[in-house]
């Protein structure tokens, strides 16, 4: 009787064991068969949309077509893009309920190519190193989103880094119109053409309009940008930029009280200016100081060292920000890695006025101090020649006001102003972020265009963007944006890049020996990954197997030490 007990249990054990199976199989050819997306337990959730990216192809009236034009076999690290490209394209395809089709090409005959290139995907050179020899193999990259009568064209993918915002940008160009937002002319201001030529390049979601504020300014503006004045603004001008706000316009100001000079005779400098922005934003409890803050925690910059020879030292005038959890969960500093803030002025920050916020976004170190007087030297030096004052930090750098602001100007002063009516409180809450500097919007320090494919996104880019989004109320791409900023991902080692970078330089200046030499050391290190790599393969083929048997091993000893104290 016990016999015929085992066996019955045995049965039912392995008819359950197999229906389980069969359901798995089940989902796994139904997830394949309706492009279901997949689940991601990843941090951050780098490997799925974002809920912006998601809502926008589920948002698509008409079909969007995407092509993506992709060489096989290209050299590391190029050979595994394609792959990451599929996967994140197959997320748009599943989140748009049938409106996004996806379709890959291999250009690799004369009709393919001529078509990538008629889709302005255009050929890179691509240096592959081999055992004995450095080459060079020409493969194509990128990919064209076509949607009604309309594109837009990656030419390059240089990686996946940054790629789900530049698709969803690209997506958003394609189906809606863009935003207008203005930027104040004059007063000595950097100028669309000339100073801010790589941030109006990157707003492509944006009309980026000059504005002159001497006239009434648009309401419809979505934001309205002061960027690094060193001129004095007028009272009429400052009313009718708190005319604008006062309807329910959002700002930005970006310096006013410093003028920076990197290309003087003498060495970079600064050096005080009146902007007279206090006047507008002093009742709204901020002012700027005309001082420069210097940092301890920095960056670093180029110096003439002996010989002639260029050394990196600390460079206070460039703090590196250390944000908290709270600075980081602010839409305009969101998951940003440790940024900078070139050359800023402290911001004195009074009481915010009723029913209004006012948030501290970035602060100095502990370790830092400001620099002032007439001429201000920013010339890098030794680190033991910064004079440290006695004005101490931290100092508050960024601040962002949100709430139903007064109105600056509580009554007029002159007949010119009292003509520009002007709501006492405003119309509705409105947002104001105020930054003691604009250098990092400013072509001197964004990164530029390159002459294919799209800007590389990094940190600096980002704040510079996140605070124009946020300004404009676009939060999903804030979201977006920041998901793909430095995200962590399985790299090739750091040896086998240096090797590769070695070889390929000493290729260039025809250094058969050096090339011999790196290769051999690029050589050792791939022996030295490629074991690493197959002890994590043997690791997750065995080790989990292993740990379910040790398990059903368990189980089983202790069924089976049950069943002999079982008294029937």
């Amino acid at each position: 009787m016990s016999s015929k007990i085992q066996k019955r249990a045995a049965s039912e054990s392995l008819v359950f064991l197999l229906f389980v199976g069969g359901i798995l199989v089940l989902l796994n050819v139904l997830a394949a068969y309706f492009r279901t997306p997949r689940i991601d337990l990843t941090q951050n959730r780098l490997f799925s949309l974002a809920e912006g990216s998601e809502r926008l192809a589920a948002s698509l009236d008409d079909r969007l077509e995407i092509t993506a034009y992709f060489t096989e076999n290209l050299p590391p690290p190029f050979n595994a893009t394609e792959r990451q490209v599929r996967d994140l394209l197959s997320e748009y395809a599943a989140a748009s309920n049938g409106k996004i089709d996806v379709r890959f090409v291999n250009p690799d005959d004369p009709e393919s190519q001529q078509s990538a290139r008629a889709d302005g995907v255009q050929p890179v050179a691509h240096q592959k190193i081999e055992e004995d020899q450095v080459a060079v193999v020409e493969g194509y990259r990128g990919m064209v989103l076509r949607y009604l009568d309309e594109k837009k064209t990656i030419p390059v993918i240089q990686d996946t880094t940054g790629l789900e915002y530049a698709i969803t940008t690209a997506i958003k160009e394609l189906v809606g119109e863009r935003k207008p937002i203005g930027v104040v002319g004059g007063h000595g201001s950097p100028s669309l053409e000339q100073g801010l030529a790589s941030l109006a390049s990157v707003l492509k979601l944006y009309e980026v309009r000059e504005v002159d504020a001497s006239q009434e300014i648009d309401p419809g503006l979505a934001a309205l940008l002061v960027i690094g004045p060193t001129e004095a603004f007028s009272d009429e001008e400052l009313r009718r930029i708190d005319q604008y706000v006062m309807r329910g316009g959002s700002l930005g100001v970006f310096g006013g009280a410093l003028a920076i000079d990197l290309a003087g005779g003498l060495g970079p400098s600064a050096r005080p200016v009146s902007s007279r922005l206090d006047g507008l934003l002093g009742p709204w409890g901020v002012r700027m100081s005309s001082k420069v803050v210097a940092d301890a925690q920095c960056s670093r910059a180029p110096m003439r060292g002996p010989l002639g020879l260029q050394v990196l030292v600390p460079y206070p005038p460039i703090p590196v920000l250390q944000l908290d959890q709270e600075q980081l969960g602010h839409p305009v500093m969101f998951r940003l890695a440790s940024p900078m803030l070139p050359f800023v002025a402290p911001l004195e920050l009074g009481d915010a006025p009723e029913a209004t916020s006012l948030t501290v976004l970035a602060r100095s170190s502990e370790d830092s101090w400001t620099m002032s007087g007439p001429t201000i030297s920013l010339e890098p030096r030794n680190p033991s020649d910064w004079e440290m004052s006695a004005e101490a930090g931290p100092f508050d750098l960024m601040v962002a006001i949100e709430g139903k602001l007064p109105s600056a100007y509580a009554a007029p002063i002159n007949e010119e102003a009292s003509a520009i009516q002007t709501p006492p409180l405003a119309e509705r809450d409105v947002r104001v972020l105020v930054v003691g500097t604009s250098t990092f919007l400013e072509d001197t320090f964004l990164p530029p265009r390159p002459p294919q494919g799209e800007v590389q996104m990094n940190a600096a880019l980002a704040l510079a963007l996140n605070a124009v989004d946020w300004l404009a109320a676009d939060s999903d791409l804030i979201a977006i944006r920041a998901k793909t900023i430095e995200e962590p991902a399985l790299d090739i080692p750091d040896s086998v890049l240096a090797a590769e970078d070695t070889a390929l330089a000493a290729a260039e200046q025809g250094d058969e020996q050096g090339v011999e030499s790196a290769l051999a050391e690029r050589k050792a290190a791939i022996e030295s990954w490629n074991a690493k790599k197959l002890a994590y393969r043997w690791l997750n083929t065995l080790g989990i197997p292993l740990l379910v048997a040790l398990f059903g091993l368990f189980r089983w000893r202790q069924r089976t030490k049950k069943k002999q104290t079982l008294k029937i």
